[in-house]
């Protein structure tokens, strides 16, 4: 009996973002296509620990110390920059690509937001718990 094998990743034309096992923050060519045009190379990557938010903000001074550098491939099929500090601090587990999509907004402060979904969260219910006996601290 056949059964329907269901793609891993969403196809062409949507802009998805995806943590690569290596470390590196990528995002496919719809989204970097996005990128390219408005000329964004240096970024900065801000993190929302409650809510489980990734934002990226654009900035002109390449100079500064907490600025990534996004590399886009040569075939243009792609691009990346390497953020494995932040995907261990974060607790992003990155052992499998994961894709998810994103929407990016260049006119915006912070042209990319996106809540990351449970699925690429390492120990989940374990950070849950901590932080609910966290916050209880003291309630007593």
């Amino acid at each position: 009996m056949y059964e329907i094998f269901t793609r891993k990743t969403p196809r062409m034309g949507s802009p998805i973002l995806s943590f690569s096992k290596i470390g590196q923050i990528s995002f496919n060519q719809t989204a970097a296509r996005l990128l390219q045009k408005e000329a964004i190379e240096h970024i900065l990557l801000l993190w929302d620990s409650t809510e489980h938010k990734l934002a990226l903000k654009s900035i002109n001074n390449k100079k500064d110390p907490r600025a990534y550098r996004i590399r886009y491939n040569e075939k243009g099929n792609g691009a990346s920059f390497s953020a494995k500090t932040f995907l261990d601090h974060a607790g992003i587990d990155y052992s499998e690509r994961k894709a998810i999509p994103i929407e990016i907004n260049p006119s915006a402060e912070m042209f990319l937001e996106v809540t990351l979904p449970d699925t690429v969260l390492k120990n989940t219910s374990k950070r849950a718990t901590l932080q609910t006996e966290y916050s209880n601290i003291g309630r007593t």
